[in-house]
Parts: C-alpha cells; sequence; structure tokens
C-alpha cells in the first residue's frame, strides 16, 4: 500500500498556502496530524468487504458528498479537513420483496479503532465525527 496516498500529500505549494491562510483567518487550532489521517486510512483500506462511506468538510468552507472509496477520492492533503464524518451503518439487501433490509452498527468497532488512534471524535444519529481543527464545528451533524 506503499504507493497509495498518504494524509500529507500535497500537490503544490499554493494548496498548502491557503489551508495555513484559512486555519489563520479563523484562528483554529490542530486537533490531528498526519500520522493520525494515515492510520485511519490505512484501518480502513485494510477492511475486506465493507467499507464506511464518509465526507469532509475543508477548512475553506467546501463539504464534500458521501463517498465510499479509500484509496484516492480522499481529502487530500488532509491538513485542510476541518472535520470528517462516517456512517457507522451497513445495509444490507433484503433477501426477498417481503423482507425488509438489515442493518449491521459498526459503531463499535469504528469508535474503538478511532478511539485508539487518538482523535477527538463524538457519535450522532449513525455517524462518527472525527474533528481536525478546534473548535469543533457542529454545523451539518444530527442533533445530541
Amino acid at each position: 500500500m506503499d504507493e497509495l496516498p498518504h494524509a500529507g500529500l500535497v500537490h503544490d505549494g499554493a494548496t498548502r498556502k491557503s489551508i495555513d491562510a484559512a486555519v489563520s483567518a479563523r484562528n483554529l487550532a490542530c486537533a490531528s496530524n498526519n500520522t493520525r489521517w494515515d492510520e485511519l486510512i490505512n484501518y480502513f483500506r485494510k477492511q475486506t468487504g465493507w467499507r464506511p462511506s464518509y465526507r469532509s468538510k475543508s477548512v475553506t468552507g467546501y463539504i464534500s458528498g458521501w463517498d465510499v472509496e479509500w484509496f484516492y477520492h480522499l481529502p487530500f492533503p488532509f491538513a485542510s479537513v476541518e472535520w470528517f464524518d462516517i456512517a457507522l451503518y451497513e445495509s444490507i439487501p433484503a433477501e426477498g420483496r417481503l423482507l425488509k433490509p438489515r442493518v449491521i452498527d459498526h459503531t463499535k468497532d469504528i469508535s474503538n479503532a478511532v478511539q485508539a488512534i487518538g482523535f477527538e471524535f463524538e457519535v450522532r444519529g449513525g455517524v462518527l465525527r472525527i474533528w481536525g481543527y478546534l473548535p469543533k464545528p457542529y454545523e451539518d451533524f444530527l442533533p445530541a
């Protein structure tokens, strides 16, 4: 997996400057680092079968759509990530027309992994939010 992109991937100096300017202008404090982000990315890349969907918000204000691809679609560089949401429920299609789909709750496993890595996070309504910066932004996060 060494050839895959990692959390610190920066395409150019202008990208890094815009991230630093946004962080400074908003007086944000860093709550994470590339080592933690890389541990999270590698944790999900190593999973077989189901991988959760995720989305993120950049310090510049952009909120991504939900995605499930953990190899190349991530918000590189992660220094730009203000928050990172991970969906905790896996939907299993019904085995017949009259049966409801099954839902598997991965809250415990994912929370334990995120906590072991050392992230500042919170769980609400089937979503785990990791904060890349403080203060903790709660916009577009389900109420407690």
